[in-house]
């Protein structure tokens, strides 16, 4: 596991429903057609490096099916620091209850001191929205410009 929760989830809510989820269509291909809902919500987690840390999670859920998908959008007791920094690439070696990257594929990290701190990358996933993941799953690599300019992904705030 990319890490545990410890302790409630708390201050839940609704990011989008039904059609208005990016990706319904891998949801569904996935886990099967339901009333698909994002969620957010905050919780303590312990990282793999055994800290505890609180975060912001987001995950998908249907009645019947349960919660699915659930990533650390952002660890909440520090502050991130990005503004400014250059865009970094890796490769991913290993995706393991990470259904939203793809082995062998180059995904855009972004930066994220705290994060890296505490092992771990900002990468945008398959999902086209940026969460974090072990350090161990990517290498970085350096990428001619051209490449760079062919798959920067737009940041969304």
């Amino acid at each position: 596991m990319l890490f545990e929760l410890v302790g409630q989830i708390e201050d839940i809510e609704i990011i989008a429903v039904g059609g208005n989820i990016k990706e319904i269509m891998r949801l569904q291909r996935q886990f099967g057609p339901a009333r698909w809902r994002k969620l957010k919500g905050f919780s303590h987690v312990r990282l793999q490096s055994g800290k505890i840390r609180r975060a912001e999670l987001h995950w998908y859920e249907a009645h019947g099916i349960g919660k699915k998908k659930m990533k650390i959008k952002r660890l909440l007791d520090y502050e991130m620091a990005t503004a400014g920094k250059s865009h970094k690439y890796a490769l991913c070696i290993e995706n393991r209850d990470a259904e939203d990257l793809e082995k062998r594929k180059v995904y855009q990290v972004l930066s994220d001191e705290d994060a890296e701190g505490e092992g771990y990358f900002r990468v945008i996933d398959e999902s086209g929205e940026d969460y974090l993941y072990p350090e161990s799953y990517f290498v970085l690599i350096s990428l001619p410009r051209e490449a760079r300019e062919a798959i920067q992904v737009p940041i969304q705030k």
